[in-house]
C-alpha cells in the first residue's frame, strides 16, 4: 500500500474502527464511556451521567472540521489523511491495540474539543519546527509512556511513533488508513 490513499478510503477505514468498537463494547453487553465535561455539549454523549461518566457513539461532524485556519496560521497544508481522520466523527477517545501495544486515537467530541485540538496541532508542529525536526501531526498516545506519541508525518504520510520533543523513530504504517486497518478495538474496564 503507498503513503498516500484516498479520503473516502481513510473515512471508510475510520467508520469500520468505530464500527469494530462499539461491537466489542456490545459484545460484553457495554457501551464505551467518557468523562463527562458539562460545558461540553458533545453530539456524541448518548445517555444520562453517572459517576462523572457518559457513553457515547460516533456522530458526524455536521459541519465538518474546518483547518484552514490553521493551514493559514501555519503557512502550511495539512495532511489531508489527517484533516480527514478529525474531520468525519465527533467522538471520545478510542482504546486500540496495534501490534500488542496499547495505544489511544485521539478524536475530538465537539466544536470546542476541535478548537483545543487545532491549537494543540499548531502548537506541536511550532515545536517540531524550532527543534528542526520534520514536522508531525499528532493522532494519538501510546499507553506504555506518556511521552509516546502516535503520529503522522506531515510530508510523507507515514504514521509513526516519537517521543515528545524527538523526531518519529518507527514506522507503524505506511499511511493512516493502513494504520486504522491494523488497529484492534480494546474494551477499558470502568
Amino acid at each position: 500500500m503507498s503513503n498516500t490513499t484516498s479520503s473516502s478510503e481513510l473515512i471508510q477505514a475510520l467508520s469500520d474502527l468505530h464500527q469494530r468498537y462499539q461491537a466489542a463494547y456490545a459484545d460484553v453487553d457495554r457501551q464505551p464511556t467518557t468523562e463527562y465535561i458539562d460545558e461540553w455539549q458533545a453530539p456524541c454523549y448518548a445517555s444520562e451521567v453517572r459517576y462523572g461518566e457518559v457513553a457515547w457513539r460516533p456522530v458526524l461532524q455536521q459541519p465538518k472540521a474546518d483547518f484552514s485556519g490553521v493551514e493559514h496560521g501555519l503557512e502550511m497544508p495539512l495532511n489531508a489523511q489527517v484533516k480527514a481522520f478529525y474531520g468525519q466523527f465527533f467522538a471520545a477517545d478510542l482504546y486500540v491495540t496495534v501490534d500488542t501495544h496499547p495505544v489511544v486515537l485521539s478524536q475530538v467530541m465537539c466544536s470546542e474539543d476541535l478548537d483545543r485540538l487545532q491549537r494543540n496541532l499548531i502548537a506541536h508542529v511550532l515545536m517540531k519546527r524550532r527543534l528542526g525536526q520534520p514536522e508531525t501531526l499528532f493522532i494519538g498516545t501510546g499507553e506504555e509512556s506518556e511521552d509516546l506519541i502516535i503520529s503522522v508525518d506531515n510530508a510523507t504520510g507515514v504514521v509513526g511513533l516519537e517521543y515528545a520533543g524527538k523526531p518519529q523513530h518507527a514506522e507503524l504504517a505506511p499511511n493512516l488508513t493502513a494504520f486504522l486497518h491494523q488497529c484492534q478495538a480494546r474494551v477499558v474496564a470502568d
